[in-house]
């Protein structure tokens, strides 16, 4: 498997969602009929299911791809024809048809896009097994984590409600070093991360969102490894970074506004 880098590092970050208990809302409301799927699919009552409140007036939020296009938005647009990937966490039956055709239909997205569901927090890192392999040479990949899902269960989930976007090339500032799963009972890091930075967290994306924080502050030296650790109730997934050179790395970040 050819190398694989990360030279830009962006991310969208909705940081007061308002939730609303479903069995709260109009009998005949869709947003009610989704969430009284998602309870029948989950196995919980309805009132354990909150619907997030789109930002008023944004066509964009009001159909979930707000936090995917404003992470884009930041990263930039890329040199020429990318693929854009699109990993989304749930929890709905199948999260990805309508987000990514109206982000790619939004931003004018003028190469392939894929999309890629059902690996709920783990997408976070597992995501890189399938593109070390799939990024061609000589165009790299815009990839987007999002973990901003319309619909919750409470207290089950604590999503970061956020977007990463990253640009990924075979040369730049972060080199992958390696992604991997292990059991939750017994979470042993790769031996070669054994004197890694650890960042972590329950999400597809809060791993990733401390880590901005670190690079942002300078906190990441030249030449350390970085380990991102997405842990969900079955599993735990590990993705292992080489902080190559950090100061070259592109970063920049926005805000989703939520109403009060």
């Amino acid at each position: 498997m050819a190398e694989l880098y990360i030279d830009a590092f962006a991310i969208a970050v909705r940081s007061r969602p308002r939730l609303r208990p479903a069995d709260e809302l109009g009998r005949r409301s869709l947003r009610r009929q989704v969430a009284e799927m998602i309870a029948r699919t989950r196995g919980v009552p309805l009132a354990r299911v909150c619907a997030r409140h789109p930002e008023p007036g944004d066509p964009a939020d009001a159909a979930d791809y707000a936090a995917t296009w404003r992470a884009l938005g930041a990263l930039g647009p890329p040199d020429g024809h990318q693929t854009l990937v699109l990993v989304r966490s749930g929890p709905v039956l199948d999260p990805m048809t309508a987000p990514l055709a109206a982000t790619v239909r939004a931003v004018g997205w003028t190469g392939d896009d894929v999309g890629i569901s059902h690996l709920a927090e783990q997408g976070g890192t597992q995501v890189f097994r399938l593109l070390g392999w799939a990024v061609p040479e000589d165009r790299g990949a815009t990839v987007v984590i999002v973990d901003d899902p319309a619909y919750v269960v409470v207290p089950a989930e604590k999503p970061a409600f956020a977007a990463v976007a990253l640009r990924l090339a075979r040369t730049g500032a972060l080199r992958v070093a390696g992604c991997g799963e292990t059991p939750p009972e017994a979470p042993a890091p790769p031996a070669e991360a054994r004197h890694a930075r650890v960042f972590s967290g329950p999400g597809a994306c809060d791993a990733w969102l401390d880590l901005y924080a670190a690079l942002s502050s300078g906190a990441v030296a030249p030449g350390e490894l970085v380990l991102l650790r997405t842990m969900g109730d079955e599993r735990w997934g590990w993705l292992l970074l080489d902080v190559v050179r950090p100061g070259e790395l592109t970063m920049s970040s926005v805000p989703v506004e939520d109403p009060r």
